[in-house]
């Protein structure tokens, strides 16, 4: 049996009457809890309990990707922010409410934030932080102002809050970066001892050297370290960001310097020298420095050979000066290599040789040749007879008086007639003879006086020395 109309009206009258009262009760601002019950297509409804339902605007409901961030039977916390015929929710509010919280929390702890870094602005960047407009000034960003301030753009950051108010949220995430450089730091020089080979990230260069960034911690590789080869200026093999291995040499304790090497890792170049290079060769070098006594030529990286001064002809001095300055190349022959003293000499090459030719002395036992005066010492005069050649032509091996002033005599660069008396050290020393080789010329000039006489039937019937004389008048 249905119960009597006038009872049903009282009822729904007095459920009305029971909800409006409730809704009455609710006041703008307050947080409220409830349960999803429908998702319409502008319009959340929502079960607040005893308290009725209520409305939220879908859109505010929708994540970045547009899709619904909740579905029906979801509970949620939301702010009223209308009362009356109709109760409207916001959820939003009550995240920006929640997040402005959370940042003055975070501000007086100095807990760290994650912010979007949204554009570059006069001064810095404007960074979202759950939601609202913050600012991070370019000093504030690295511990280094970079050159591309728009590569942060989009990027999501940790940093902390230096200064909050309700419309004024200003970052840093230097102080970030310190603290944590800070306590890698701690960890890294742990790691640094003397000998240790470790990872790094160039991040420094300077003319005389690279700082090296090991984890918080750097070292400098001076440039004299980067490499066996010759490096005239660090940024020549080195770019700043590049990852890097080197060694470390020393720590200095009181000073906490950390000198760093790269070419202790790149091996022992003179290793390679018993392979690639031979005495007698002509290879193709660049000149790397000019000194008082000579040019240093490098021939394979990290090996430098000498080219004395007294290899080269007065009229190449400045040609040699002009190449040092510029690295240029030069042909030169290998005259000899010893791997004990790690010293190498070397000569210019004879024109028309070509670098990988290997040259054979010219140099034999008997020979007359002719030199050119290197230096005079008391014991004798050295004399340059070939490129790398050296021989010593001893006082009583001069054919000249006693006690005769060689130095006044022959000043360098004159030229003498010598014969070879002895090649030893595999040519290196030579012993040679003035007087010898005058001697044989005038051998020769006998010779060839009689072998002309015989041929016209002339006799001896003049003297030696008369036939002689005529024969040089011829």
């Amino acid at each position: 049996m249905s119960d009597p109309p006038d009872e049903i009206e009282q009822e729904d009258f007095a459920t009305l009457f029971a909800r409006e009262g409730v809704r009455g009760a609710l006041e703008v601002g307050q947080v409220v809890k409830g349960r999803i019950l429908q998702i319409g297509d502008e319009t959340v409804f929502v079960d607040v309990g005893g308290k009725g339902e209520a409305l939220i605007d879908r859109a505010e409901l929708v994540d970045d990707h547009g899709a619904m961030a909740v579905a029906a039977g979801d509970e949620i916390e939301a702010t009223v922010v209308k009362t009356g015929d109709e109760v409207r929710l916001s959820y939003r509010l009550l995240q920006g409410n929640q997040v402005r919280e959370g940042l003055a929390v975070a501000a007086r702890t100095g807990l760290p934030v994650e912010g979007k870094v949204a554009a570059v602005i006069k001064g810095g960047y404007e960074v979202t932080v759950g939601g609202l407009r913050a600012f991070c000034p370019f000093s504030q960003m690295e511990l280094r102002r970079g050159d591309a301030p728009e590569a942060y753009v989009g990027r999501v950051l940790e940093f902390r809050i230096s200064r909050y108010a309700e419309r004024n949220i200003v970052l840093t995430r230097r102080a970030l970066l310190e603290e944590q450089a800070a306590e890698a730091a701690a960890e890294t020089m742990k790691k640094v001892v003397a000998g240790a080979v470790l990872p790094g990230t160039v991040a420094t260069l300077a003319d005389f050297g690279a700082f090296v960034d090991l984890g918080g911690v750097q070292g400098l590789v001076p440039v004299s370290e980067i490499s066996h080869s010759r490096v005239g200026r660090p940024a020549d093999r080195l770019h700043v960001g590049e990852e890097v291995t080197v060694k470390v040499l020393k720590v200095d304790e009181a000073t906490g310097k950390i000198s760093l090497s790269l070419k202790a890792l790149e091996g022992d170049p003179w290793a390679q020298v018993a392979g690639r290079l031979r005495e007698r060769q002509i290879i193709r070098g660049r000149v790397a420095r000019m000194t008082d006594f000579g040019a240093f030529v490098e021939l394979l990286p990290g090996v430098d050979g000498l080219l004395h001064l007294t290899e080269i002809p007065r009229s190449r001095h400045g040609e040699m000066k002009q190449a040092a300055e510029s690295s240029a190349a030069v042909v030169v022959l290998v005259t000899s290599i010893d791997p004990g003293k790690r010293r190498i000499s070397l000569a210019l090459a004879p024109e028309g040789a070509s670098p990988g030719e290997q040259l054979e002395s010219t140099i034999a036992l008997g020979a007359v040749v002719t030199g050119t005066v290197e230096r005079v010492e008391p014991f004798g005069v050295f004399l340059r007879v070939g490129p790398g050649q050296v021989g010593l032509i001893p006082n009583a091996e001069m054919g000249t008086p006693p006690n005769t002033d060689h130095r006044k005599e022959f000043p360098p660069g004159t030229e003498i007639k010598v014969a070879v008396l002895s090649i030893e050290d595999g040519g290196k020393r030579l012993k040679l003879s003035r007087t010898h080789a005058q001697r044989m010329e005038e051998d020769a000039e006998t010779q060839g006086y009689i072998r002309d006489a015989a041929r016209k039937g002339e006799g001896f019937g003049m003297t030696l020395g008369e036939a002689l004389r005529r024969s040089r008048r011829t």
